[in-house]
């Protein structure tokens, strides 16, 4: 019964899909939710139909450019969406590219529903871009359905090529400033006292005594 229903809201859902393309440019301000990602573009691609919002998913490999490059190759900046394609039988892929590389950050899983009751599992997978070991703030996060029978028929067999979709961005979390450094004379004093040098040969240092007097009470 429930695999009846099932089909008959697939049924209904293709009868429906035919007047989903809206044509608008992708842009920085396209920024779906991932329940949207995957039901309106990720499924539709992977079901050969036309997405909720024409050119707003490009498809190119996200792993064929730094991603500043990448974004800028499509007239975007901070942000940019990517269909990539995969194969289950090359499950290996390459993420050094442009003197960097994606590294794994995080894996999540979870669910959407759609409107008519289809339920789609997914599973994102984050990875930091980083150049000579230290991160360039650059995120991407990929999608991937993991049930194919909320998007294939029984009858299709099995397939090896599918497609994930992948979302590049920039973060812009906070990040710790750096000590300031020290003054010369600061550096000087430090030096001398890990010499053995006693304290009341040293001259005063302005900096270090204005931040080690208490405060004036009044």
């Amino acid at each position: 019964m429930e695999d009846d229903a099932h089909l008959g809201a697939e049924a209904a859902e293709e009868e429906g899909d035919d007047d989903q393309g809206v044509d608008l440019a992708a842009t920085d301000g396209f920024d779906p939710t991932e329940d949207e990602l995957v039901l309106h573009f990720l499924r539709p691609q992977l079901r050969g139909f036309p997405p909720r919002v024409a050119g707003a998913v490009v498809e190119a490999d996200p792993c064929g450019a730094a991603p500043w490059d990448l974004l800028a190759r499509y007239g975007l900046r901070d942000r940019g969406h990517f269909f990539a394609a995969r194969g289950r039988r090359r499950p290996f892929v390459r993420r050094s590219v442009g003197g960097g590389a994606w590294m794994h950050s995080a894996t999540r899983c979870g669910r959407s529903v759609s409107e008519l009751g289809v339920v789609v599992r997914w599973c994102r997978v984050k990875f930091c871009f980083y150049v000579r070991h230290r991160s360039t703030g650059w995120v991407m996060e990929e999608y991937e359905i993991t049930d194919p029978r909320c998007y294939r028929r029984d009858e299709d067999g099995e397939e090896d090529d599918y497609w994930v979709l992948c979302r590049v961005r920039k973060s812009y979390r906070a990040v710790a400033k750096a000590a300031p450094s020290p003054s010369p004379r600061a550096k000087e004093r430090r030096r001398m006292l890990a010499a053995g040098c006693p304290m009341e040969e040293l001259e005063p240092d302005s900096e270090v005594t204005a931040k080690s007097r208490p405060p004036r009470l009044t």
